[in-house]
């Protein structure tokens, strides 16, 4: 269902959201102001937004995916009579709302507290039935319900999954002043003459990922050392996580493409001097929590990213992740990538379906097209969605220091793409954020067409970083 055009007083409550340094936030926020309330009538209820949600299920549906779930389910509290409780970053529920909601939510019986948001307004609780979970669905106070995570998502096909340190890279092997090897593929893209611009310096990347091996020195010993000087890289992890470190593989991979350092011994990364704050949020890119995504995001954010890399993704829509994306975006100078999705050749998933958090629009979509020729291959999904193309399979770091391996698939492409924006940032250091997102389309192949399946196209890193 479309989105009802919004009003003056809406338009201005979104540049309000825009400009401001940060919303109200948690239960010491001041109370719903009346012209904003006036203007939360106006604005659209979830299923307006976006069809097809969680929020649209029965509660006979909705309850077989929290059971599947462990009972475990977010609630999302909004002000009696409001439309939701968050809006492109504006939080729109007062303290007293707040307040009445969460105790309103937790009084029902078979409602057990398992964690409370403080930054937006969520409750996350254990169900003990469908009793329950309707009781909470019918409160005034109660924008949505939705489980953390589903057992038919992505990881339920064959073929999703993601994790391993993939294969001796085999390919080309081009070489940095420092000796550092990257690919032809890079070339193609016109990276290394970016490279004569700009190194990333400056920057600070996020990658929301599975963290990084403890092994690989390149993260460790020599991350700041030769051409990669003066830079730093956080290890971090959300609260369900074991520790900060890669058990998949796929977090390591992606960090090689990012920000492996210059310094003579393996891999050279796009962003070769940009910071880096890794945050491993779960342990494979498909069997993602949504809890664990949503904190996975805030604990980049409020780690100082500027651009935040997600090659994670769902089948699903969640609520509690796309406001907090929306969140960071409205609020905050920061520019999101999302991988389209790769899915195995031929096992139900349809290439055509973009993946959260990819398809929103506050999110940078990015596929993979195969060198030379540039078609998206089977597997690697492509949609109206899509925002900008990089080359599949470039070489990337292992488990352990020296171990030079590829990575394919829209994951490898959202790397290079994210990192290409660290370029352009750092050269153009007083570009908004979306002055950035705007060099990258009008620098990309297509431009000023648009593909219908792979967007703007091949991005041009020369380009995007000079302007010419």
């Amino acid at each position: 269902m479309p989105i009802r055009p919004l009003t003056p007083a809406v338009l201005a409550l979104a540049v309000l959201a825009a400009c401001s340094d940060g919303a109200p936030t948690g239960p010491g926020a001041p109370d719903l102001d009346p012209a904003l309330a006036q203007a939360s009538s106006q604005i659209p209820t979830r299923q307006q937004q976006r069809a097809g949600t969680f929020v649209e299920t029965s509660d006979a549906e909705l309850w077989r995916f929290v059971q599947e779930s462990g009972g475990h389910a977010v609630v999302g509290l909004k002000a009696p009579g409001a439309a939701r409780g968050v809006w492109r970053g504006q939080v729109l529920v007062g303290r007293a709302a707040w307040t009445q909601g969460r105790a309103a939510v937790l009084a029902q019986r078979g409602v057990q507290l398992m964690r409370v948001d403080e930054l937006l307004p969520t409750v996350e609780v254990r169900l003990a039935d469908a009793g329950a979970l309707a009781a909470v669905r019918r409160l005034p106070f109660v924008d949505y319900v939705e489980p953390v995570m589903v057992a038919d998502d992505l990881h339920a096909f064959a073929g999703v999954g993601g994790c391993g340190y993939g294969s001796a890279w085999t390919g080309d092997r081009q070489y940095t002043s420092s000796s550092d090897i990257y690919s032809q593929k890079f070339t193609g893209m016109n990276i290394p003459a970016a490279w004569s611009y700009s190194s990333g310096a400056g920057v600070t990347i996020g990658l929301i990922d599975t963290g990084l091996s403890s092994g690989q020195g390149q993260f460790t010993s020599t991350f700041a050392s030769g051409e990669s000087y003066g830079r730093t890289i956080k290890f971090l992890k959300v609260s369900s996580q074991s520790s900060a470190y890669d058990e998949c593989g796929h977090g390591t991979r992606m960090a090689g493409i990012i920000a492996a350092p210059w310094d003579g011994r393996s891999v050279g990364g796009v962003a070769y001097r940009a910071n880096l704050v890794s945050v491993r949020h779960a342990s494979g890119v498909a069997a993602v929590s949504s809890s664990d995504a949503k904190y996975g995001v805030r604990t980049a954010m409020q780690n100082g990213s500027r651009i935040a890399v997600m090659a994670w993704e769902s089948l699903n829509w969640w609520w509690q992740v796309s406001d907090e994306i929306e969140y960071w975006h409205y609020n905050h100078p920061v520019l999101f990538f999302g991988a389209a999705g790769t899915s195995g050749c031929g096992d139900g998933i349809l290439d055509s379906n973009v993946v959260f958090p990819a398809d929103m629009p506050e999110v940078v979509a990015v596929t993979g097209i195969t060198y030379p020729g540039g078609g998206v291959p089977c597997g690697i999904h492509r949609g109206a969605e899509v925002e900008l193309t990089a080359y599949l399979d470039v070489p990337s770091t292992g488990q352990y220091t020296g171990h030079v391996v590829g990575m394919g698939g829209s994951s490898n492409a959202t790397a290079v793409v994210g990192s290409v924006a660290a370029l352009v940032w750092s050269r153009n250091s007083t570009m908004t954020r979306n002055q950035v997102r705007a060099r990258l389309h009008q620098t990309a192949a297509y431009y000023p067409n648009r593909h219908s399946e792979q967007g703007y196209g091949l991005i041009n890193a020369y380009r995007a970083v000079t302007g010419y």
